[in-house]
């Protein structure tokens, strides 16, 4: 068998931990898929992190924090930019 060294960075690694324990904990496994990081949503919606934050300070879009881990629900996200548009 070959082996395969594989490099990620500090945050990739945390993000990974943070979402293995969040699927490993998670009580409703059909909100899974639409409690999203960060990252995923900027992904979805074509905008940069710095955007996101920007919304999140203007109160444009709701959000999860717990610590400084933030998620956001992608049906509500897209619910408030709807009406808000």
């Amino acid at each position: 068998m070959e082996k395969t060294n594989i490099t990620i960075s500090k945050e990739e690694l945390k993000q990974l931990i943070e979402d293995a324990i969040y699927k490993a904990t998670c009580t409703q496994p059909n909100l899974e898929y639409n409690i999203i990081t960060e990252k995923e949503l900027s992904k979805r919606l074509n905008i940069t992190k710095v955007t996101l934050h920007k919304y999140r300070k203007q109160g444009k879009i709701p959000f999860s924090q717990i610590g400084r881990t933030i998620r956001y629900d992608y049906k509500e996200v897209m619910e408030t930019l709807k009406y808000k548009q």
